[in-house]
């Protein structure tokens, strides 16, 4: 049976208290430096883009397994999901998974 995501479109409750509304629109790898691969959500219509270290999954994925598409969907999406309710700024330096983050969303996700 395949994995169904999680976290390709939710519903949370940020740090004060407001329900948003989070949805997963699509996926790329930015081909410099640390070649991340970036996931972009809609937050409540506002576009936010979730970054996760290109070298990290590399390492994470050689040493146990290949993650598939929805995996990383839910690992970006559970990373969101942790700095909405934060109540943190949404931009790209709070939205960025290296290695300890990338594995403590593996953890929690239990893959």
């Amino acid at each position: 049976m395949a994995y169904e995501s999680l976290y390709e479109k939710y519903g949370v409750t940020d740090g004060r208290g407001q329900a948003r509304s989070v949805a997963f629109k699509k996926a790329g790898r930015l081909a410099v430096g640390d070649e991340p691969e970036l996931y972009f959500f809609d937050v409540d219509g506002q576009s936010v883009v979730v970054g996760v270290s290109g070298k990290a999954l590399e390492r994470w994925q050689r040493s146990h397994r290949y993650l598939s598409r929805e995996e990383k969907i839910d690992i970006a999406g559970l990373w969101l999901k942790r700095g909405i309710v934060g109540g943190g700024t949404l931009v790209a330096e709070h939205l960025y998974l290296g290695d300890s983050e990338l594995e403590e969303m593996i953890q929690t996700l239990g893959f």
